[in-house]
């Protein structure tokens, strides 16, 4: 039976890993033959709506601003363009939670979807999130039958919930007992689950390896983006630099033979004039050509739990500095999966291991393709 689903995750701004497993999630549902829309939205009483119309007539009168003259406000969007055609292009996106701050309101949001799923990436990590409303909270209030609640690979990004207060730990726990089935992305997760809440949780997949390569390569091919932009590199995907990631990038790209190619640009100027002479430095590249980099480099180092993820599906050698700001616990699991442990780079550059440069990706890809087919009898079973 086709069911009208909701998916409910963190908001869709500069995080290209945070933009794909939407779509990802999204597609992997649909391809089992229900309707998926993503929402990343809370309950916002109607006064607010109001006050944001009208914030937002202004910022459609402000475009037509020509930039030089609107700068400080116009650069996130010029820079950002590219991402966001792919948001608009691929992504179903609903503001149907907004709405949901009233009795009524919550009956209609209720009544509109047959199931709710919550996830993927950091929803459940209070420095991200809204908590409890990623435990829909917004439907436990409303009275009467309600849709399926599920998760699928939500992540804490930590081993602990010591960023919750008194009041979000039990209220989080009175919320995660109703759900349906819960689904975690990492194994600190099931015991965060089990220790903090009483509940059962399984481990998946990161939903982004729900579809295959080549889904991505078509992806890459019908939008027009070069096939191979890092081809012959070491692509650097770095989100914060530290002088352990500056020297095991600077080790790598030596002992690949390969020059290294910065996948983020430069930061934008305080100047339009600076930003008009040379957009290529500073806009953001588009969704499919961070996915065509990071598929077509000769190896990747990087410090994106993300970026960890595209180099394993995409078969690439890599190696990994795990964020510890972002959430180390992420990185721990998912190199477990696949026993990739020796792909984490150590405190320094000298103590690398040989094997990340020669992956058994035969290894890696049976236990990809075990992991994706037990995410997908989950999915089946539960919605």
């Amino acid at each position: 039976m086709s069911r009208r689903v909701l998916i409910k995750t963190l908001p869709l701004h500069t995080n290209y890993g945070g933009i794909v497993q939407a779509y990802a999630l999204q597609r992997a549902i649909r391809d089992l033959g229900h309707r998926a829309f993503v929402d990343t939205g809370d309950p916002i009483p109607l006064r607010r709506r109001v006050v944001h119309r009208i914030w937002a007539a202004r910022r459609a009168v402000r475009m037509l601003l020509p930039a030089r003259l609107d700068w400080r406000w116009r650069a996130p969007r010029e820079v950002l363009a590219a991402q966001q055609r792919f948001v608009r292009k691929h992504l179903a996106t609903s503001s149907a939670v907004e709405r949901a701050d009233t009795p009524r309101g919550r009956a209609r949001l209720a009544h509109r979807f047959d199931a709710f799923v919550v996830g993927s990436d950091q929803v459940w990590r209070a420095a991200y999130a809204e908590i409890p409303e990623q435990y829909l909270e917004v439907i436990e209030e409303f009275h009467g039958e309600r849709p399926r609640r599920i998760s699928y690979a939500a992540s804490f990004g930590r081993d602990d919930i010591d960023e919750y207060s008194e009041g979000e730990r039990a209220r989080s726990a009175e919320l995660i007992r109703r759900f349906d089935a819960v689904s975690v992305r990492e194994e600190s997760g099931i015991r965060i689950c089990s220790e903090e809440f009483g509940v059962r949780a399984e481990r998946h997949l990161d939903p982004t390896m729900l579809l295959t390569p080549d889904h991505y390569r078509a992806l890459v091919a019908r939008s027009g983006t070069a096939p191979a932009p890092a081809a012959g590199r070491t692509l650097i995907y770095r989100l914060d630099a530290t002088d352990d990631m500056l020297r095991a990038e600077r080790a790598i790209a030596e002992r690949v033979g390969a020059p290294t190619m910065e996948l983020l640009p430069t930061q934008p100027p305080t100047s339009y004039a600076e930003y008009a002479a040379d957009r290529a430095r500073f806009d953001r590249p588009s969704v499919e050509h961070w996915l065509a980099s990071i598929a077509s480099a000769d190896f990747v180092v990087t410090d994106s739990y993300h970026g960890c993820v595209f180099s394993i599906l995409f078969n690439r050698p890599f190696l990994v500095h795990a964020n510890e700001r972002r959430g180390a616990a992420r990185f721990d699991s998912l190199l477990g999966v696949f026993g990739l442990e020796h792909h984490r780079a150590g405190a320094s550059a000298d103590d690398l291991d040989e094997r990340v440069f020669a992956p058994d990706w035969a290894a890696v890809n049976r236990v990809l393709d075990a992991e994706r087919e037990r995410a997908t009898a989950y999915l089946v079973a539960n919605l």
